[in-house]
C-alpha cells in the first residue's frame, strides 16, 4: 500500500516541483525578455535574438505562433506540439536549452489571465516589450484599444520595466498611468518621421530602446535599415493585375497601415478577406473596416470566404461576393478577382489550407512575372497567360457561382 501512494504523492507534487525548477533556471539567467503586444512579436523576438547572440550572449529565444520555434546556438528547432497547447510548453523548451544567460520569450497568452500568467510564472522579465497595441483578440482581451492597453499594463508584474512600441499619445499615456498603479516603468519607442509610415518600423527602433534597457550600446543605422528592408512592401505583380498578401497582419489598424503604404491617392483596391469561425470580433472589427472604406469611397465591393462568409455578406451595406473556400480553387478565386481590376489585397486571416494555396498561388506567379522581365519580356503583366502558372484545378464543375448581396448594417457585435 505504501508504494501506490508514494508515486501518487509524486504525481501530485510534480507539477509544483516543476515550477520551482522552473523559476530556478529563470534566476540563474542574467537578461529576461517576454515580448507582448499584438503585431510583430515573433520578428521583434527573432531581432533581439539575433541581436544578443552576435554580442556573444549564450541566447535562447522562443517563437510562438503558426510554427512555433526554439531558436539557440544558431539554429531553429520545431517544438512539438498536441491539439492542447498549454503555457507549460515554456517550461519544457527552456530545460532542454539551458544554461543561457539571455532569453526571449514571445508571450503566447491570449486572455487576461494568460498574458498575465506567462509573464509572472513563466518568464518573470526584466523588460516586458509591448510592440503595439491593435484591435485583435477583442473577444478576449478588451472590446477597444483602451480595454486592450489595461490588459498589456496588468500583467505586467511588480518592478518590470516596459518598453513600448504604441505610437498613438493617447495609448502612449493611458499605458504610463496603468503601469504607474502596478510599479512598474516605461519608456516610449520613437520613430523618425521618414519611417513615421511604414508599417512595423516601431518594432525595429524597439530594439535599441531594449538594448538601452540592459546597457547595450544601440544598432548602427545601417542595421537599423537593413532590418526596415523587410518591411517595405509594394504590390506583387500577377498577369493581368496586382495582389498582396496581408493577411498576416490580421487586425484593422495594421492591414490599414499596409493599404495606405500600397495606394495612390484615389486608388481603389478589391479586399479579400477571409473569415475564421472562432474569431467572431474579429470577423465584427474587419466588417466596420470596410463599411468604412466604402463610405471613403476606397473600395466598390469586396471578396470573402471561410466561417460565416453568407451572413458578413448580408450584413454589409456594400456589394460582397462571397467564395466556397472548400468547393473553390485558390487559383480560381484569384483569377475572378484579378479580373475585376482593381489590385487585390487580401486581409484578415491564414490559418487554413485555402489560404496557404492563395499565398502559393501570388508568389508564384508573382515570381514568374519577375522572371519574364528579367528574361526581356513585356512589362505589361496584362499580356502574360496565366493559365499555365496555377496548379490548381480548374474544373468548373468543382467550382460554385459566387453571390453579391447589398443588405442593410447590423451592429458588428451582433
Amino acid at each position: 500500500m505504501t508504494k501506490p501512494l508514494t508515486q501518487i504523492a509524486k504525481r501530485l507534487a510534480e507539477p509544483f516541483n516543476r515550477g520551482v525548477r522552473h523559476r530556478q533556471r529563470l534566476e540563474e539567467i542574467d537578461v529576461r525578455i517576454v515580448v507582448s503586444g499584438t503585431r510583430g512579436k515573433s520578428g521583434t523576438t527573432e531581432r533581439l535574438y539575433h541581436t544578443l547572440r552576435s554580442r556573444g550572449y549564450d541566447a535562447y529565444a522562443k517563437i510562438t505562433g503558426n510554427h512555433p520555434l526554439s531558436l539557440y546556438d544558431g539554429e531553429e528547432n520545431d517544438i512539438s506540439r498536441g491539439e492542447r497547447v498549454t503555457l507549460y510548453e515554456n517550461v519544457r523548451e527552456l530545460r532542454k536549452y539551458t544554461p543561457a544567460d539571455a532569453l526571449i520569450l514571445e508571450n503566447q497568452g491570449i486572455t487576461d489571465y494568460t498574458t498575465r500568467m506567462m509573464n509572472e510564472a513563466f518568464g518573470k522579465p526584466d523588460v516586458l516589450v509591448v510592440t503595439n497595441v491593435r484591435q485583435d483578440h477583442r473577444d478576449t482581451l478588451g472590446g477597444s484599444r483602451a480595454d486592450i492597453a489595461r490588459a498589456f499594463a496588468r500583467a505586467t508584474p511588480e518592478g518590470t520595466h516596459v518598453v513600448s512600441g504604441e505610437q498613438d499619445p493617447r495609448l502612449q499615456a493611458y499605458l504610463e498611468r496603468e503601469l504607474e498603479t502596478v510599479g512598474a516603468t516605461i519608456s516610449h519607442v520613437t520613430v523618425p518621421d521618414k519611417h513615421s509610415d511604414l508599417p512595423g518600423a516601431e518594432t525595429v527602433y524597439g530594439v535599441n530602446e531594449v538594448l538601452d534597457a540592459i546597457d547595450e550600446p544601440p544598432l548602427s543605422e545601417r542595421a537599423i535599415d537593413d532590418m526596415l528592408d523587410e518591411f517595405r512592401i509594394d504590390w506583387k505583380a500577377l498577369p493581368g493585375g496586382n495582389a498582396f498578401n496581408a493577411a498576416d497582419v490580421n487586425d484593422v489598424e495594421s492591414t490599414e497601415l499596409v493599404r495606405q503604404s500600397l495606394v495612390d491617392d484615389g486608388e481603389l483596391i478589391q479586399p479579400f478577406v477571409y473569415l475564421r469561425r472562432d474569431r467572431r470580433a474579429r470577423t465584427a472589427s474587419f466588417r466596420d473596416y470596410l463599411e468604412a472604406l466604402a463610405d471613403q469611397g476606397a473600395i466598390e465591393q469586396a471578396r470573402v470566404a471561410g466561417g460565416h462568409a453568407e451572413l458578413f455578406a448580408e450584413k454589409t451595406d456594400f456589394p460582397v461576393i462571397v467564395h466556397d473556400d472548400d468547393r473553390e480553387d485558390a487559383g480560381d478565386v484569384l483569377d475572378d478577382a484579378i479580373a475585376d481590376g482593381w489590385p487585390v489585397l487580401v486581409m484578415g486571416n491564414t490559418v487554413a489550407g485555402f489560404m496557404r494555396d492563395l499565398d502559393d498561388e501570388i508568389q508564384r506567379r508573382n515570381e514568374a512575372v519577375t522572371q519574364r522581365h528579367r528574361c526581356g519580356g513585356t512589362d505589361d503583366s496584362s499580356q502574360i497567360d496565366s493559365t499555365h502558372l496555377s496548379t490548381q484545378s480548374t474544373d468548373s464543375s468543382e467550382r460554385r457561382d459566387t453571390n453579391t448581396t447589398e443588405r442593410q448594417p447590423i451592429a458588428p457585435n451582433q
